[in-house]
């Protein structure tokens, strides 16, 4: 893939003094030595292109001493027109206004001279700058298919060959930030020898293979969240005209660890990587991401969690995510339906009863009560798959106890309003017996007794403004009966219902009522 610069819009911005200064230094030092726009090289390839653009520059050079000339001069397109209209500003010694380019590693000033292309302005101008002034000679490095290495104060063409300097390769790996020994630069987290060996580790990780010059760079997942692109930050220095011919590029790691022929695949989105639509975290994950979804398209059932197989053994998948004993029950059944792969990572039991809930929850709860009717009720319930199945096991361990509670031919309004909200309790628990005090009689009695059963679950400040004081002074009288009756055991529940109704002012008994 061919090395792009892009450059946008341009727009113009009075010059600072500082920057004019510099401009008119660097245009000074050119009039004394135009080559220095023009890389050094030692071979032929090379030489036989320079040399034709070195013709083209002594011709301006030559009219160095007349502003006339270079004002024609400076019309031309290329590097000799950008020369002549750079000279000019060595004439006049003063640059007041700039234009601006904008382009993908900032905001570029130049002084706008002639009518040479902008990116030739920008590379004499700034011969100084490592990174633009590759600008100047892009265009014919990469149709000449030359190699062309800048930094710091060096600047070459190795010609038809990748022979990136030692000091290149020093100024380019200094600028990642990376630690650098014996030929592998590395983000620390990641041993040198398996990177040399490509070896997989617990984390993905980035691997870049700079083949020319022999080095190896790798970044880990986690420190991959503060770099952007590395292959970016490093070929931006150099012209190839195709950079994946000179490094190899890999994302490292395994879905399942220790299971070779599923963790191998090719390095996905390169070109993305490439072009700087990826930054290295996204590079990795996407990567990592098709790796796991390319698993999940199997028909085998197959049992992953945190990069581990456990194969089809459910009870050691089950115990590696540390259910409670309400989930367990639930992802026993699950997971026993299941018969394709479960590739998951960082999940709590929850999350995955609740990836495979629409589609096993209701007949897991079913399993559990053997009552179709209720475990519809309960999958009904506005909450989560684990909350859910700690309701329907406390309800199957009340159905216990509510088989043992009195039975009645039928109960007065207010006793009958009562014995619905206990059993509601002991059923379905605190959320839903809420729900059903809303239900109450619509008298003060009624009234009453609800704001009672309220402020036995804390909810009496909440909704005391719907109650008159009577009816508040009474519930607050009424809330010990209440609460008895709530947590009264089988044999003291008639009891405690006859004293609630006494306590409320009924002088009814509801002892004819049992069955």
């Amino acid at each position: 893939m061919a090395k792009k610069i892009r450059m946008t819009r341009t727009f113009a911005r009075t010059a600072a003094k500082s920057l004019e200064k510099r401009l008119v230094e660097n245009a000074k030092k050119l009039k004394k030595d135009p080559y220095l726009i023009l890389p050094d090289y030692t071979d032929d390839y090379s030489r036989k292109y320079f040399e034709k653009i070195k013709k083209s520059l002594d011709k301006v050079d030559r009219f160095s001493d007349d502003s006339k000339k270079l004002e024609k001069l400076s019309n031309k397109r290329g590097l000799d027109g950008a020369l002549a209209g750079t000279l000019l500003i060595a004439h006049s010694e003063k640059a007041p206004y700039l234009a601006v380019a904008k382009m993908p590693t900032g905001d570029i000033t130049y002084a706008q001279r002639g009518r040479a292309d902008r990116e030739k302005l920008i590379a004499v101008q700034h011969f100084d700058d490592p990174l633009l002034r590759l600008l100047g000679i892009k265009d014919v490095a990469l149709k000449r298919g030359l190699h062309i290495y800048s930094w710091g104060n060096g600047f070459i063409s190795t010609g038809s060959e990748a022979k990136p300097p030692g000091e290149f390769i020093d100024f380019v790996i200094g600028k990642t930030g990376f630690s650098y020994k014996s030929g592998v630069a590395t983000c620390g987290d990641i041993n040198v020898d398996a990177i040399k060996k490509k070896q997989f580790l617990k984390k993905y990780y980035l691997k870049i293979y700079w083949k020319s010059a022999d080095v190896s760079i790798a970044v880990c997942e986690d420190c991959a969240k503060s770099t952007k692109n590395t292959i970016f930050n490093i070929t931006k220095y150099l012209i190839e005209t195709d950079i994946s011919n000179d490094f190899s590029i890999d994302v490292i790691g395994q879905v399942v660890k220790q299971n070779e022929s599923i963790s191998e695949q090719e390095t996905q989105y390169l070109d993305d990587y490439l072009s700087g639509k990826l930054t290295d975290l996204q590079f990795i994950r996407k990567n990592k991401e098709g790796q796991e979804e390319s698993l999940k398209q199997s028909e085998e059932k197959l049992l992953i969690l945190d990069g581990i197989s456990y194969g089809t053994d459910i009870s050691k998948f089950i115990e590696a995510l540390k259910p409670n004993k309400f989930e367990q029950r639930g992802l026993e059944f699950i997971l026993e339906k299941i018969e394709e792969p479960v590739v998951l990572n960082k999940v709590t039991p929850n999350k995955v009863l609740e990836i495979f809930w629409k589609k096993y929850g209701l007949d897991a709860i079913d399993s559990i009560l053997g009552d179709e009717k209720m475990a519809e009720k309960f999958f009904s319930l506005d909450d989560t798959p684990s909350d859910i199945l700690e309701v329907v096991f406390k309800y199957e361990e009340r159905q216990q106890i509510l088989s043992q509670l009195p039975k009645y031919k039928s109960l007065p309004p207010l006793a009958n309003f009562a014995d619905h909200i206990a059993r509601t309790y002991k059923t379905f628990g605190e959320k839903k017996t809420l729900a059903e005090i809303k239900k109450r009689p619509d008298n003060p009695k009624g009234k009453s007794l609800a704001y009672a059963f309220l402020l036995v679950f804390g909810k009496g400040k909440d909704k005391k403004w719907k109650y008159s004081q009577i009816e508040i002074e009474y519930g607050e009288f009424l809330k010990e009966h209440a609460k008895k009756l709530l947590s009264s055991q089988p044999k003291k529940y008639h009891k405690a219902l006859q004293e609630l109704l006494t306590a409320s002012g009924s002088s009814e008994s509801i002892d004819n009522n049992l069955i």
